[in-house]
């Protein structure tokens, strides 16, 4: 009987994490709207995040904007407006999305990594199992 427990401990603790970590994940984007105070982190802060990608997505663009950025125009107003221009306009896209369309383009591009999260959860609770299954052996 002892070693049905044994054997369970690490895949009790593998299921543990795995989940574990799947329900931090869907927590990134869930609740959507506010429940008992509480809110997934992407909605919560979208207005913060979409202020930050519109700040830095002039430094991030591929090459061919090099050369709006190369532009000068009477001192740097024209530049700096046209820039200023570029940033509004990312900011105000990410605002607009819903936040489903928000989970849906960030599941897209991190489906991969994600998935590795999960299972990395699972792999850490397997771990974590087998060090208390030698300890209870000792």
């Amino acid at each position: 009987m002892i070693e049905i427990k044994i054997i369970l401990i690490p895949l009790i603790g593998a299921i543990t994490g795995l989940v574990t970590n799947w329900i931090a994940i869907k927590m990134l984007f869930h609740p959507r709207k506010k429940i008992f105070g509480i809110q997934g982190v992407i909605p919560k802060r979208k207005k913060d995040i979409a202020d930050r990608i519109g700040n830095i997505s002039p430094v991030i663009l591929p090459k061919s904007f090099d050369r709006i950025k190369d532009i000068r125009f009477v001192g740097n107003k024209i530049h700096s407006k046209l820039i200023d221009y570029f940033k509004q306009g990312v900011r105000s896209k990410i605002k607009s999305l819903d936040n489903e369309e928000i989970e849906e383009i960030i599941m897209q591009t991190a489906k991969k990594e994600l998935k590795f999260i999960v299972w990395i959860g699972a792999i850490v609770g397997f771990l974590v199992g087998c060090i208390q299954a030698l300890i209870i052996l000792m």
